[in-house]
């Protein structure tokens, strides 16, 4: 048999003028070795973009802006993956790339508003011009850092990314070290001394949220890096314009804090005049020379009948609130806590028109009389409520 393929070979040489065995297993060679550079820089080119470590931090972000609390978290306690969110092991099967997690939970009372959904991805969305490179080798694997900007200023968060062998014996595979989740404690900068243990509704990242305390509301939120978390207070009364911070990951061990500015709104000034005008009008509805609580009277030997003594107030009073102090200025109380709320003293004038009949002639006289009129009063402002208390004598 062997002779007889060895003529046939032969014979279809002589026919095709190709009759040397030397240069058929040249070319075979050949192929051969030009499949094997081409498959190296096919797997040069895959481990250095799909299996890089870099690719492993752009996951993580790319959870990140897709509010994928569960892919974030899984990535971030270092679960490795592979290509498209998936790893392989070296049984060749994929898995989900969200295992368990050496992740520490938020400690107890931190809220996870911002771990997921809408919040999560509104503190990616505002960082600008991410980008992601290769830093310094580790012992076991390599850092990368993400640059980005937020509100002009640049900022960086260094991952560490280990390296932890090889899949299908050539595709390197790597997992995110651990990344502790750091704190972002939302709480006003000054609180007004009467409003301790009343809570304040805001917003954190969109996300409506109330905040509460025993003295001052205050929130602790955990928040994966890099973030920008953004609050603001939308009660009634009390309101603070939205703030920002970043967080970066540099200090997890410390709560960073957001602190919100408050102002009073104009509804506070609006209810207080209320509350001083009713407080007014059942002082003029009393037909006596004294009204009961009230900053006006009159004094005289003289019989008055009593339903002709008509009170009236003018001009009409209008109530001035004080702003609360800056976040550096607050009372000598707590820090953050402001003395009680402040409303300038309001002046006006007390009018008074009645009979008099003289208690020797009979005669009847009008009279009418003015007086100056300055009421001080205690302004007690809490997110939802407003109380003016008039200090008469």
């Amino acid at each position: 048999m062997g002779a007889c393929l060895a003529e046939r070979v032969d014979a279809r040489g002589q026919q095709h003028g190709t009759g040397r065995p030397g240069r058929t297993l040249a070319l075979w060679g050949g192929a051969a070795a030009l499949a094997l550079v081409a498959g190296g820089v096919a797997i040069g080119t895959v481990n250095a973009t799909v299996y890089s470590p870099e690719a492993q931090v752009e996951r993580y972000l790319e959870a990140l802006a897709a509010g994928d609390g569960a892919a974030a978290l899984g990535l971030a306690g270092g679960t490795g993956t592979g290509a498209e969110g998936s790893g392989t092991g070296d049984s060749g099967t994929a898995d989900s790339g969200t295992g368990d997690s050496d992740t520490p939970g938020p400690p107890p009372g931190t809220a996870t508003t911002l771990l997921d959904g809408g919040p999560l991805a509104a503190g990616f969305a505002a960082l600008e011009d991410v980008t992601v490179s290769r830093g310094a080798e580790t012992g076991n694997g390599v850092e990368v850092e993400v640059g980005y900007r937020v509100d002009g200023e640049d900022h960086a968060t260094t991952f560490a990314v280990e390296h932890e062998g090889r899949d299908w014996l050539f595709f390197d595979r790597w997992r995110m070290a651990p990344v502790a989740l750091s704190t972002v404690r939302v709480a006003p900068g000054v609180w007004p001394a009467e409003a301790a243990g009343q809570h304040l509704a805001g917003t954190v990242n969109g996300e409506e949220v109330t905040l509460t305390g025993e003295s001052s509301p205050v929130q602790d939120f955990a928040v994966l890096p890099p973030a920008a978390v953004s609050g603001a207070a939308t009660s009634t009364y009390l309101e603070a314009g939205p703030v920002r911070t970043v967080v970066d990951g540099a200090d997890p061990s410390a709560p960073l804090p957001l602190t919100l500015t408050l102002r009073y709104t104009e509804a506070v000034a609006a209810e207080a005049n209320r509350q001083v005008d009713e407080y007014l009008s059942e002082c003029t509805e009393q037909q006596v020379l004294h009204p009961a609580g009230c900053p006006m009277g009159y004094d005289t030997l003289n019989r008055i009948p009593p339903d002709t003594i008509s009170w009236s107030v003018s001009p009409d009073p209008t109530v001035e609130i004080e702003p609360l102090p800056a976040d550096d200025e607050g009372g000598e109380g707590a820090p953050g806590e402001a003395d009680v709320t402040v409303a300038a003293p309001v002046r006006t004038e007390a009018r008074l028109t009645l009979e008099e009949i003289d208690l020797v002639t009979g005669e009847r006289r009008r009279v009418e009389h003015a007086e100056p009129v300055v009421l001080e009063a205690d302004l007690q402002v809490g997110p939802e409520s407003v109380r003016y208390a008039p200090q008469a004598p």
